[in-house]
């Protein structure tokens, strides 16, 4: 099973969304999104397009707040997922890993910091998406995990030629 991870779109429509992650989107088994769409119109696209689970972020308007939860457990393929929004703003997740433990998955996936992170605290994989449209100290960013069989493949994929505070050529590196 593929899954796409997003967050932290920050978009009013669907179409300002970089063509690449819809693209990857598009070609996955199901979407998870870790919160702030911002507008309920582009919840309302993820929804109709995909096999999706969400949860609501800090900067969503009140309808994505009430259609939505601040947390969400899933399964795909042997392994139990959790989804929330908010991580922290340190280099260091314990506060995360402690949060998957609590909530009992062997992967838990958050957003908030605009930034891709794959960690593994104890027992649990930690994965932070980063944001398609709006990153920091990161490349445009959506995380694609493959599971199989209780087995897990994550995957860094860049969606557009942008980022904040790094110094890479992004355009060779999508080649």
């Amino acid at each position: 099973m593929r899954i796409v991870a997003v967050s932290d779109t920050h978009v009013q429509k669907f179409n300002e969304l970089p063509e690449r992650l819809i693209s990857i989107m598009d070609s996955s088994d199901m979407v998870v999104h870790a919160g702030d769409f911002t507008s309920a119109d582009v919840l309302d696209e993820f929804e109709r397009r995909y096999d999706f689970i969400g949860v609501h972020g800090n900067a969503d308007d009140c309808e994505v707040r009430e259609r939505l939860s601040e947390t969400e457990i899933f399964e795909a393929d042997g392994l139990k997922f959790g989804l929330i929004h908010r991580g922290n703003f340190l280099n260091e997740f314990h506060d995360l890993g402690y949060k998957a433990m609590e909530m009992d998955v062997d992967v838990l996936i958050f957003g908030h910091i605009h930034r891709y992170v794959v960690e593994r605290m104890r027992r649990a994989v930690l994965i932070c998406p980063g944001s398609p449209t709006a990153p920091r100290l990161s490349a445009s960013s959506c995380a694609v995990i493959d599971v199989e069989d209780g087995k897990l493949d994550v995957d860094f994929e860049l969606v557009r030629d942008f980022a904040c505070g790094i110094d890479v050529k992004l355009r060779e590196m999508m080649g």
